[in-house]
């Protein structure tokens, strides 16, 4: 995240409040009540004692750019802004708890840190506080934020905030562990994954092990058996069954989500394709086998992964999309903001119509 100062600290650090006043118009920014970051170096010798904490300003640079890295920024900043402040009893849960475990979020739902309180339901400003059943064993400590577990944060993400938010971090968490796994279902870590923290630091000797995509949905489910409803544990069920490891990122996984808002059904992850010789063509993010018709989701990094130059790796992905557009397979590519359009999906559902009745 990112160094928060409280007041105290910087009154302690030297600083009167004549100079905190002074450092707001410059290198200082107040993230919230009694919570401040450094945001640039500045020059002023009576802020040089700031200057130790702008190290670790990327994330408040971010956090002004528009769109989706600035939203989830800003989420990040007021998350950090309430570590060691959180109401009596909360534990950091839902989006914040997903931030916490380094989950993808692919839109923020609102402005709110979220906790759980047992006792307490309300929303102000920007904080959100839920009342639910919460097992000492669904608590851990991650990176100094008292948290939910990373398989109970799914299950309050899945019952809460929907397909569109739940599906990429349950996709996220699964294909990780199959590729920690390896292609022939061998650990590549002496232990497997761990909960808490997919990451090393968790408190690994304390918590059951998660080797398997089946152990994370097992485990999902499990947390939702302590704190859902029958009808709340239907929904989560629901989104653990359309999440699938082989989605190798969250504009995929929210490209699934889509196809099935838009009815668009038979579509299949990372397939390899081949010629009638077997010669290999490609790998593709969607392919629908009855029509032929073949979904490419785009990003930057999608050409520059491979280490190569983009123009060169541009080129490359030209030469791909002809040898499958000369096999007979119609090719559509959709960019992140096509994710959110309509437009797109009505032209993928034709191209399956009309592939299914040349087929046919």
């Amino acid at each position: 995240m990112v160094h928060i100062l409280r007041r105290g600290m910087l009154v302690e650090m030297g600083l009167s409040g004549e100079a905190i006043t002074g450092a707001l118009t410059c290198c200082l920014t107040r993230v919230r009540r009694d919570a401040y970051a450094v945001r640039v170096l500045c020059g002023d010798p009576s802020h040089s004692a700031l200057r130790r904490f702008a190290d670790d300003n990327s994330l408040l640079r971010i956090s002004g750019k528009p769109g989706l890295r600035g939203d989830v920024a800003k989420l990040q900043l007021r998350i950090s802004a309430l570590r060691g402040s959180e109401p009596t009893g909360g534990v950091f849960s839902h989006t914040s708890a997903a931030l916490i475990h380094d989950l993808p979020l692919v839109t923020v739902p609102g402005p709110f840190v979220e906790f759980i309180v047992r006792g307490r339901s309300r929303t102000r400003r920007d904080i959100r506080i839920r009342d639910r059943a919460l097992p000492d064993d669904h608590v851990e400590r991650r990176h100094g934020y008292p948290v939910t577990t990373l398989t109970r944060t799914l299950a309050d993400v899945a019952r809460d905030c929907g397909a569109v938010v739940a599906v990429p971090m349950i996709d996220h968490v699964l294909h990780r562990v199959r590729s920690a796994r390896g292609e022939h279902g061998l650990s590549r870590e002496p232990g497997g994954w761990s909960e808490p923290g997919m990451q090393s630091g968790g408190n690994a000797l304390t918590e059951p092990r998660l080797r398997t995509e089946q152990d994370i949905r097992k485990a999902v489910l499990a947390a939702a058996s302590v704190c859902a409803r029958a009808s709340d544990r239907r929904r989560i069920e629901r989104l653990l069954s359309r999440a699938d490891a082989r989605r190798e990122s969250p504009a995929e996984s929210l490209c699934a989500v889509r196809f099935v808002e838009h009815g668009l059904v038979g579509f299949e992850p990372q397939v390899e394709i081949r010629d009638r010789s077997d010669a290999f063509l490609g790998r593709v993010d969607f392919l629908h086998r009855e029509s032929r018709v073949i979904v490419e989701v785009e990003g930057l990094e999608k050409y520059t992964l491979d280490g190569r130059d983009r123009d060169e790796s541009f080129q490359a992905e030209r030469v791909r999309e002809y040898r499958l557009r000369n096999q007979g397979y119609s090719v559509h590519h959709l960019t992140w903001k096509d994710l959110f359009r309509v437009t797109p999906f009505e032209e993928i559902g034709a191209a399956v119509a009309e592939g299914l009745r040349r087929a046919g």
